[in-house]
């Protein structure tokens, strides 16, 4: 079974960078790209498949700064893999301070 990787941020930038990165060291990895733009995320999703055919590259639409865009994106990230095995949190956020984290990693995180 392949490990599943998800990298926010990762149309472009050092997201990028870390996609391409990771899958040149190792092709078995699904990797994840969790991005705001899904046309630009398809761009990307294109290059690394053409430059990686054996990897298995998706994309989960996510924008960090809504939490209900990440709250969307968990539940399917769950639905679809029901597992992450390493993740890069590389998209910029601010923080809320209204905003409960200890709440929302519990939510995410539970079975």
């Amino acid at each position: 079974m392949r490990k599943v990787v998800l990298v926010t941020g990762a149309s472009s930038g050092v997201g990028l960078a870390l996609c391409k990165r990771l899958l040149e060291e190792d092709d078995e990895l699904h990797v994840c790209l969790a991005c705001r733009n899904v046309g630009k995320a398809e761009a990307v999703r294109g290059a690394l498949l053409a430059s990686n055919p054996a990897s298995e590259v998706s994309i989960v639409q996510v924008d960090v700064c809504s939490l209900q865009s990440v709250l969307q994106a968990a539940g399917e990230l769950k639905q679809r893999f029901q597992r992450l095995d390493y993740v890069y949190l590389n998209a910029g956020i601010m923080p809320n301070p209204q905003l409960n984290i200890k709440a929302l990693f519990s939510g995410l995180f539970s079975s």
